[in-house]
Order: structure tokens, then C-alpha cells, then sequence
């Protein structure tokens, strides 16, 4: 059954051990120690963080920020669009004005206008203003142009980053500083944009504890935790720890902006978890980046005004309003386009009136429901500008190489890339890459996986067990929600929703114990199940509450015949 809707089952473990509680169990079958184990479960804050001087160049950018604190200098703090760098920005800020900085701004680049990263103009401009040193956050490993450029005029420049460096490294900066630089002795190289940010902030601290009463460095954590689980980087080792102690100081946080953003978001923001910031967070501080300006988000995080921060958090969730319609209108206009490419093995789809600041989000849907890596573009002028989303184990960063002649800028990995082309070669493109695809694809690789991390015996569906998974908490990349399997009687299957997209289920055990499931966006998915057959169900453990009853409830991921 699963195999005809292109999915695979990895199994972690077959069995479980007696007298480990299900959160252990989890962690043993994904491969960790016993010492590895208890130091996951039980994280110590301090301890578990690497000695910020061991990143690149470290030293040099704390000895020239330390000078621009003391001689009083203008600082630029160059961030990036999205929440990584927003957060990152928000922080330096945050964290320059208190330890004594008396002249620092934030420059962050228009989307539409300018494009990712540093660019030549702006670093101009910033000079022209009367800035003394740039601090990039979250960008500029590849600004080798650029780098140049602020050497030339003079404009002393900081790159703090954390995206993969290429072959040629900027030069003539004051530090270039990089958890994934092969110089790098630092212990942990997944850090987010953010993540960097708050290393800068330690090692100035240590370098000069007056800048800040010790300890309080913590009170940043709640934008380290913001930024670091929606910019979608492993949630393990540093990175956990960050996230874990970060949500724990936003249940608390100080900052009007984000209890503003909470209250529009329907959050309670005492309880407030990783998919409260990926899910209801993310999307409205994104919101403003991908339609209009990032400056609005950037407002919402710094402001310190009671009366501002309602109206900066209601701008936004209306923004995510008009995004979310204007998500559906693509996603709706590229599913007919979809449906009509059938025999592509990659699914390339360009209108000029898809925004570029959305259609990533819509490619991630179509490749899902197509089960076909997805390319969106926007028509704009003779050229065209989008975002790709693989599926499976396809790597969608090679397909790319294998027709980079025919693109203009690219970058990305195996699993997401944006790329800019000529429109008059998008036809041709399109063949090269389904060319590639049809010569080199592996019909496994567009399976999609799903990692099973242990088999359930109908005795474990209680919601106690539920209590232990929460250990593993916060979910995200590289630590993933544990996916369970169990073989269940299916009594009833029904499409449910204002659109009929969800699917609703009710499970029999062998005892006659009866469970409720629920799969979300799955109406195509599973058009052949059978009432009154056994299945094993790949799930997550969920609790719903209907009238104050708390009850078990299975997310189903896939459905396989026994």
C-alpha cells in the first residue's frame, strides 16, 4: 500500500526495551549513549556551550567592537530579511545599547529591491552616513565584492555568518567569523545566523564583564530561540540547549513586541512552544519581509513602546492575511499547471504574477501533493526568479548544477535552492532538468521516508506516553517528533474540513479499545483504504481535548497494509 503512494518506512528499532521510559528509548533507537542520553534529557546551560573564542577571528571582532564602544563610534548592524537575521539583529542591538554603544542602527536590505545579502550601494550609504564599523549578522560569507569594497572606502567590516563559505572567501574585513569555516576549532558548526549573534555577545562579556551584569545575557535567549527553530537548523547539540532555555525565557520575556505578537497569534505565551514560533510566530514576522519591508518585524522586536507594539503586531498579522491568500491563489493556479505536467519528472511552473517572496512556500506544497520536486518562478521582465523544493532523497542543488549554464545566480542544498534565469530559457531548462532527471534519477530516491522510531504495542496508547515524548522537546530538524507504528483494525475513514482535505479515522485495538486519528492535508493520499482491514499506522501521539475531556489521538503520517 505505501509503496504505490511513494513512501518508504525506515525502521529505527523492532522492538523495545523493558524498563526504559519511551523518551529513552527514542533516543536509543536514534542511535545515542547512555551518557549522551541523560546529558540530552537533562541539558546544563553553561557547560553545554563552546568557548565563543574558539569561532574564526573571534578575537579581532571583539577587540573592534570593544573600540567602538570606547571611542563612542556609529555601528551598523547589516542583517538579513528573514527571522535568523532579524532576531540576530534585534539582539546586537539589543545588547550593544545596553553595554554602552551610543550609536547603533540597523540596516536591512529590501527583498525586492536589493536582494539577499550585503550589497555594494548600501555599504556606500552606510559609509556616507558616517558609520564606522558593519556588523553583518546572518550574512556575508559570500559578499567577496563587497568585502573589497568597505576596505577600499575605508568602512571597517565584521562578517558574522553561518552559511556554508564558498571557494573564494571575502577578504580585507576585520574578522570573518564562521562556525563552518575549516579554520573553525569551535565545537558545534550548526549554530543559526542568530545563533552566531549571541557568540559575538559572550565573548564580548568575557572579554569585559562591566559591558553587562553576568547572567543577563539569558534575557536575549527568547530571540536566540525565535530565530534558531524557524531558520530550520538541526535542533541538536548547542542548538537544543539554545531553543530549550530560549523558550523558557519567552514564557517570561520582557519584550512587549512578542507578548504584542502572541496576543494576535492566539499564543499563550506563558505555555508558548517551538510550533508556536514556527507556526504562528514565523509566518507573521516573515510576512512582512516576503510582501513589503522587514523593517516592520525588525520594529516589533526592538520596540520598548506599549502602544506600538499592538499596532506593528496587528500590520503583521494582517500582512500574513494577504500572504496566506496569496499563497492559496498560487498554490491553486500551479496545482492546474501540475496536473498538466504529469509526465515530468520535475515539475518547472513560471507566472509573472506569483511573488517570489511566496512561491517557496507554495513549492513545498505542490512537490508534496505531486510528490515531485518543485520549481516557481516569477516572470519578472526577461527574467525569472523563484525557489526550488526537492522531495525524497533528490538532491535538487545537483539537478540545478547539471544546467547551471542556463542560470544566472543559484545557491542552496539538496532539499531547497533559489535561482534566477532568462524567461526566454525556462522551456529549456525545464527539459535539461527533467533530461538529467530521467538519466539519473533513482525511483527510490523520490520515496519519500519515514522514519519509524519504534513499533507501540496497543498497551502503550495511553496518554502517559504522551508525557514522556514531551522530553524530547523542543521538535525540529534533526530532533523530530517520534513516529510510532502500531497495527490497528480500521473502523471508519472520512474526508473532513471546510474543503474535505483532511482525513479523519476510527482505530479498533485487538482488546476492542477504540482511538481516533486525524491526518491533515491528506485527501489524496490514501483513496484505497478498506473499512474492516488491519493496518499498520505510522502516527505521532497526540492529546485532544473536546469539552474539557482530554483523550488520545493518532496524527497518521502513512498508512501501509499489514
Amino acid at each position: 500500500m505505501s509503496g504505490a503512494f511513494k513512501t518508504k518506512w525506515v525502521y529505527k528499532s523492532s522492538k523495545q526495551d523493558s524498563g526504559l521510559d519511551l523518551a529513552t528509548q527514542v533516543l536509543k533507537n536514534r542511535g545515542y549513549k547512555k551518557s549522551e542520553i541523560e546529558h540530552f534529557l537533562n541539558p546544563e546551560f553553561s557547560s553545554s556551550l563552546g568557548d565563543p573564542y574558539l569561532l574564526p577571528d573571534m578575537d579581532k571582532a571583539v577587540k573592534r567592537v570593544l573600540k567602538a564602544i570606547s571611542e563612542d563610534q556609529k555601528i551598523v548592524i547589516y542583517g538579513d530579511y528573514d527571522i535568523d537575521g532579524i532576531t540576530a539583529s534585534a539582539l546586537l542591538h539589543d545588547f550593544l545599547t545596553r553595554a554602552g554603544a551610543n550609536h547603533v542602527e540597523v540596516y536591512i536590505p529590501d527583498r525586492f529591491e536589493e536582494g539577499y545579502g550585503l550589497n555594494s550601494e548600501a555599504i556606500k550609504n552606510i559609509k556616507d552616513s558616517g558609520a564606522d564599523l558593519v556588523i553583518s549578522v546572518d550574512c556575508g560569507v559570500t559578499a567577496v565584492e563587497q568585502a573589497k569594497l568597505a576596505e577600499d572606502i575605508q568602512l571597517d567590516l565584521i562578517i558574522t555568518d553561518h552559511h556554508e563559505p564558498p571557494e573564494q572567501l571575502p577578504e580585507g574585513m576585520v574578522a570573518l567569523v564562521n562556525p563552518k569555516l575549516e579554520s573553525s576549532k569551535y565545537p558545534f558548526s550548526e549554530l543559526a545566523g542568530v545563533g552566531v549573534a549571541f557568540s559575538l555577545v559572550r565573548a564580548l562579556i568575557i572579554a569585559d564583564l562591566s559591558l553587562l551584569t553576568p547572567g543577563q545575557e539569558k534575557w536575549l535567549l527568547d530571540l536566540v530561540a525565535l530565530g534558531t527553530i524557524c531558520d530550520v537548523v538541526p535542533l541538536i547539540g548547542e542548538n537544543r540547549v539554545l531553543a530549550s532555555f530560549g523558550l523558557k525565557v519567552m514564557s517570561q520575556t520582557r519584550r512587549v513586541g512578542l507578548r504584542a505578537l502572541a496576543e494576535v497569534s492566539a499564543t499563550e505565551i506563558s505555555e508558548v512552544g517551538e510550533s508556536d514560533l514556527g507556526f504562528r510566530f514565523g509566518p507573521r514576522l516573515n510576512a512582512a519581509g516576503r510582501l513589503e519591508h522587514a523593517r516592520d518585524a525588525l520594529k516589533l522586536l526592538m520596540t520598548s513602546d506599549d502602544n506600538e507594539a499592538p499596532s506593528l503586531a496587528a500590520k503583521l498579522n494582517d500582512l500574513n492575511l494577504e500572504r496566506q491568500a496569496m499563497t492559496q491563489e498560487i498554490y491553486n493556479a500551479a496545482d492546474i499547471m501540475a496536473k498538466k505536467k504529469s509526465k515530468d519528472f520535475i515539475l518547472v511552473m513560471a507566472d509573472k504574477d506569483w511573488s517570489h517572496g511566496i512561491v517557496g512556500i507554495v513549492a513545498s506544497r505542490i512537490a508534496e501533493k505531486w510528490r515531485k520536486p518543485t520549481i516557481l518562478l516569477q516572470v519578472i521582465g526577461d527574467e525569472v526568479k523563484g525557489s526550488a523544493r526537492s522531495y525524497g532523497g533528490f538532491s535538487i542543488i545537483e539537478a540545478l548544477r547539471s544546467s547551471s549554464e542556463r542560470l544566472i545566480q543559484y545557491g542552496g542544498h539538496d532539499f531547497a535552492a533559489g535561482m534566477k534565469l532568462k524567461a526566454e530559457d525556462v522551456d529549456l531548462f525545464s527539459y535539461q532538468l527533467n533530461d538529467y532527471a530521467m538519466k539519473n534519477i533513482d525511483i527510490d530516491s523520490l520515496m519519500q521516508p519515514i522514519e519509524i522510531d519504534a513499533l507501540l504495542g496497543e498497551d502503550d496508547l495511553i496518554l502517559d506516553r504522551l508525557d514522556d515524548i514531551q522530553k524530547l522537546r523542543p521538535f525540529g530538524n534533526k530532533n523530530s517528533q517520534p513516529i510510532f507504528y502500531t497495527p490497528l483494525h480500521l473502523l471508519e475513514h472520512k474526508l473532513v474540513g471546510q474543503h474535505l482535505s483532511h482525513s479523519k479515522f476510527k482505530f479498533k485495538t485487538r482488546a476492542g479499545k477504540f482511538i481516533d486519528g486525524i491526518a491533515f492535508s491528506s485527501a489524496h493520499k490514501w483513496p484505497e483504504l478498506e473499512t474492516g482491514q488491519t493496518y499498520n499506522i505510522a502516527y505521532y501521539i497526540q492529546k485532544n481535548v473536546w469539552q474539557n475531556v482530554a483523550k488520545l489521538q493518532l496524527e497518521v503520517i502513512d498508512v501501509k497494509k499489514v
